[in-house]
């Protein structure tokens, strides 16, 4: 009864914020983000756009410049980006992105934070990220084992971009790529729906390894892709920033700059493929080191960012 009366009694006196979203992505849900969870964990949250106290922006998905309606000296504009776009501080007073020199107002926060269920939130199909990863399925000391994987490798993607437009058709001439997505698509087994949703994870637990390759590199840059193959007990193989090796336990995946080139990464990887020892000893590594997350990625730590602003 006392913990019941003490949970009201600090909710009654959290601090009242009014804030709001602008220039999101399509299916960003403004009252089930990871923004708004994360603030509602200490403030007294108010979405509304009359004359918000903070406004989180990104990159302009829908190419409206909604944050150009909020240039007023009352509404303190924080921009996220989840695409590698560097944060232009001339447009914004905050910055929420993946680089990680840009001086005390830009916190790095990397895309991949944002599919993790930090705050136990239910699946929501209309929310992106629409499933979120739980903190119990990254952390296990037994997770990645290994279960029955029927196929070699899997890709999914639809942007053709980056390295993985000769990558990908290289290694599948040597041995069979199931492509998920609609790029190269050439599996009976189709990846539907938004990459966000369960059932592009699903299709990948059936596979050993999965090509990660991100669209493009930047210091820092690193999203999903990564997080996604280590959920699904697949061998990342990685293609992206190398902030990847320290942001997990590069014991535990294929990064493609640790190579000279793509036909010796091509060979060592179909060498794992076919020596059990090798392929167990990069499933009993964890995926972050020392099997915890980092520690700019905790909720306490981003919002102890936040609260920098807020209390100002």
């Amino acid at each position: 009864m006392d913990d019941f009366l003490t949970k009201i009694f600090i909710t009654l006196n959290k601090k009242k914020i009014k804030i709001y979203f602008a220039d999101f992505w399509p299916n960003f849900q403004f009252e089930d983000n990871y923004f708004y969870h994360l603030l509602n964990t200490a403030y007294d949250v108010e979405v509304t756009s009359d004359n918000p106290d903070f406004l989180f922006h990104s990159v302009d998905y829908l190419q409206k410049k909604e944050y150009r309606n909020f240039q007023n000296k009352n509404t303190k504009k924080i921009f996220f980006t989840g695409e590698n776009i560097i944060p232009d501080l001339n447009e914004t007073d905050y910055s929420l992105s993946f680089v990680d020199n840009l001086g005390p107002k830009n916190y790095r926060l990397p895309l991949w934070v944002l599919f993790i269920n930090w705050f136990d939130i239910k699946n929501n199909t209309n929310r992106d990220p629409a499933y979120l990863i739980p903190i119990r399925k990254l952390e296990s000391e037994n997770l990645r084992n290994n279960i029955f994987k029927p196929f070699f490798c899997s890709f999914v993607a639809s942007k053709p971009t980056g390295k993985r437009l000769d990558f990908v058709p290289k290694i599948d001439s040597i041995q069979k790529v199931h492509n998920l997505g609609e790029l190269y698509s050439n599996s009976y087994l189709k990846a539907t729906g938004r990459g966000d949703q369960k059932n592009k994870l699903r299709l990948m637990k059936l596979f050993k390894f999965n090509i990660a390759f991100e669209n493009s590199v930047s210091d820092g840059y690193v999203t999903e892709k990564i997080l996604h193959a280590f959920f699904t007990n697949s061998i990342p193989i990685y293609w992206g920033s190398n902030s990847a090796k320290t942001d997990f336990n590069h014991k535990a995946f294929i990064h493609y700059s640790d190579y000279d080139n793509e036909e010796d990464l091509i060979d060592d990887i179909l060498s794992v493929n076919n020596d059990k020892n090798r392929y167990e000893g990069y499933l009993k590594e964890p995926i972050f080191p020392n099997n915890q997350f980092p520690d700019f990625c905790k909720p306490e730590n981003v919002l102890s960012f936040l609260k920098g602003i807020i209390e100002k």
